[in-house]
């Protein structure tokens, strides 16, 4: 009998886990043998056995995905680990890879590249989606140019000041300072104000 390779899937979500579980199943070199949807209960597991390709969300109900990441390539050095996420932030996917995860693929991708993934990381490579490689290219190269009033607002973001407080410091508006931080969200190509925050300062912009 031909070798599969076995897979556990890690996400809150039932559906996706239910539609991954069958369409991977049907394939001749790999099978789901378990579905989590809390890090819990796939650490619990892991302890009893571990599988060839773990299936990683990133938000998780009861942790960090990146966190979890780290601690099964410290304890369990021989899973390999490829994230399935909604994530595109840069910030995100660098904290997923200085994790040590092996693969990293968008939940808008097609299946059939999540199927290449899985078997390339089993093969022992590394695999990056062509659309997240262009979003680690163009964090990386391009220039963020930012106005004096931006520089300004985004120092006291980083300092952890709410808007009302900006505003008030500024002499500006509550809704002048909510524009700004749009703005700063959008240059920066990312969602969240952790991740603003995380990229500010890893390219030393505060």
């Amino acid at each position: 009998m031909k070798y599969k390779i076995d897979v556990y899937i890690v996400d809150d979500h039932t559906l996706l886990n239910d539609g991954l579980t069958d369409v991977i199943n049907r394939s001749d070199t790999m099978h789901v043998s378990r579905c989590f949807t809390t890090l819990g209960a796939c650490r619990t597991a892991l302890a009893e056995r571990t599988p060839d390709v773990l299936l990683l969300d990133i938000s998780m109900p009861d942790g960090d995905g990146t966190d979890f990441c780290q601690w099964v390539v410290g304890q369990y050095p021989k899973v390999r680990i490829v994230a399935v996420t909604i994530h595109d932030e840069y910030c995100v996917i660098q904290r997923m890879l200085e994790s040590g995860v092996h693969g990293y693929v968008l939940k808008s991708a097609p299946l059939q590249e999540l199927m290449t993934a899985i078997e390339q990381v089993w093969r022992g490579k590394r695999y990056i989606s062509q659309t997240v490689q262009t979003i680690i290219d163009n964090s990386d190269h391009q220039a963020i140019v930012l106005t004096k009033p931006e520089q300004n607002i985004l120092r006291l973001v980083c300092e952890g000041r709410s808007n009302s407080e900006i505003a008030q410091q500024l002499n500006l508006s509550s809704e002048t300072i909510r524009w700004y931080r749009k703005r700063l969200l959008a240059k920066f190509g990312v969602r969240s104000t952790v991740c603003l925050v995380t990229m500010a300062l890893e390219k030393g912009m505060i």
